[in-house]
């Protein structure tokens, strides 16, 4: 049966009211000038949401449930919901009991904000479905009830408070909030107006300030700057061209002394296993990257193990393969685009990591000893660091990560990496170099120069000697270095 219009007027005053009184008015009024919490630019944008959303309801009260508001007032939530979903992906995932200002039953206000407005869209369902076919239509006669009157005031008063701390906390336009506000204070010496947010045209992104652009292998920055003076020097003894069937651009490299076996991946998902003399490809598949973990961008691969590998991205999502003579191509049709038989997938999901967390990387280790996969950052613009990550061959979760330290100048672009013993060697594409890093301190502490490589891409060792994987399009190469 349809509602009356009377009875929907009186839900939607209901609705307004408990809105405007208890989220606003209680951030505002409570916390605000109770507690001296100040909102952040993006407890701002939720706070108008609400108002919106609330002054939508005045309209529907006063004018009737017209599709119009309706609409409006959907247009609202959802923009409300994605800022609270905005807010809380910035600390959600933090550990627990972590987050930013006052928590209500535990639950910080960013996260209620969604709560909030899921509330508001699944209220609209319901009252719409309660219409039947038609909408009510606004009675000329009616009259504004006591509480259709105490809606507006509640309004009113919290708009007023809410004004008041906007303007003397946030300052006029231009200045549009902090991201770590102060606490709120009346005293003109300790009120700050800030323009710090306003976004910057060069660096539009839907991640605002988390957005990192991701390497290029095919073109990236080079330096001369070297990591140490009086480095040694390399010597090539061999260069071997890649067989023409390896597509794509060649960025890792690993190998197999017992099964004097070689794999080497591409930046567009191909994994070839090839023979120890390098002439012939043993096995190949196209990692499809678009089922269940996405993989793109292959960056680094290793053996660890006689016959298995873990290939990794410049994201850190990895698959691990196995080479096995066995294996039918048709029998992993979901897995791979492309390929031969031979290969057959182990395992595929994501490493997750803290300090290196808004870092792409350019690398992947293995070190025996330790049963540890390490990777390291390459340097950003933003959030810049130079952090060594140890992964647990286990049960692949971080272990430990560490900053590398005696570097001078610019961090270096690291793009291969091997492990022996207590040391790990580091491919510096920036420089062209390796990189040598002892594994107890985490301390680079000496290079070794080499030239005439276009590219570095991988790094490997084989038979004591240093073989750097040069990643040209249609003409990869190895080179072994003395």
């Amino acid at each position: 049966m349809k509602m009356k219009e009377t009875t929907v007027n009186q839900i939607v005053s209901l609705a307004a009211l408990a809105l405007i009184a208890l989220p606003v008015g209680i951030a505002c009024i409570v916390l605000g000038y109770g507690l001296g919490d100040n909102p952040c630019i993006l407890c701002w944008q939720e706070r108008t949401a609400m108002v919106l959303v609330s002054l939508i309801a005045i309209f529907i009260m006063r004018y009737g449930l017209k599709p119009k508001y309706l609409g409006a007032l959907v247009f609202a939530s959802v923009y409300g919901l994605w800022a609270g979903y905005r807010h809380s992906s910035n600390h959600i995932l933090r550990d627990i009991g972590q987050g930013f200002g006052p928590a209500i039953f535990g639950v910080h206000t960013y996260v209620w904000v969604m709560v909030v407005f899921i509330v508001v869209l699944l209220f609209a369902s319901v009252l719409l479905v309660l219409q039947g076919d038609r909408l009510s239509e606004k009675e000329d006669k009616h009259r504004w009830t006591g509480l259709n009157k105490t809606t507006v005031m509640v309004f009113l008063v919290v708009i007023g408070f809410n004004i008041v701390q906007a303007f003397t906390q946030t300052g006029p336009f231009p200045f549009i909030g902090q991201g770590d506000p102060y606490r709120m204070s009346f005293d003109k010496d300790r009120i700050v107006w800030s323009m710090d947010h306003w976004p910057k045209l060069s660096s539009l992104s839907a991640r605002g300030s988390y957005a990192i652009e991701r390497p290029d292998f095919a073109d990236m920055v080079s330096s001369n700057t070297p990591i140490f003076a009086n480095m040694a020097s390399l010597a090539a003894s061999e260069s071997v061209i890649l067989p023409e069937e390896i597509k794509g651009l060649a960025t890792g490299v690993s190998y197999s002394p017992t099964r004097d076996m070689y794999v080497v991946v591409t930046s567009n998902n191909w994994v070839y296993f090839l023979s120890g003399d390098l002439k012939n490809v043993l096995a190949s598949v196209l990692i499809d990257g678009a089922f269940s973990v996405e993989i793109s961008n292959l960056t680094g691969v290793v053996f660890d193990s006689d016959s298995s590998v873990l290939i990794i991205t410049d994201h850190k999502s990895f698959v691990r393969l196995a080479y096995d003579e066995t294996a039918k191509f048709e029998d992993s049709y979901w897995l791979f685009m492309d390929g031969t038989d031979g290969v057959k997938e182990l395992k595929r999901s994501r490493f997750a990591t803290v300090r290196a967390k808004y870092n792409y990387i350019g690398s992947l280790g293995w070190d025996v000893q330790k049963q540890e996969y390490l990777t390291i950052t390459l340097p950003v613009k933003v959030r810049n660091n130079f952090i060594v990550s140890r992964l647990s061959g286990e049960d692949f979760e971080l272990n430990s990560e560490a900053k590398i330290g005696n570097t001078a100048g610019e961090y270096p672009m690291i793009t291969g990496l091997v492990v022996a013993e207590n040391k790990a060697y580091l491919l510096n594409h920036s420089g062209n170099q390796i990189l040598v890093m002892d594994m107890e301190n985490n301390n680079l502490e000496a290079a070794m120069d080499f030239s005439e490589i276009e590219n570095p891409q991988g790094l490997t060792l084989v038979s004591g000697q240093y073989v750097v994987l040069s990643g040209v399009e249609g003409s990869n190469s190895l080179t072994f270095f003395k």
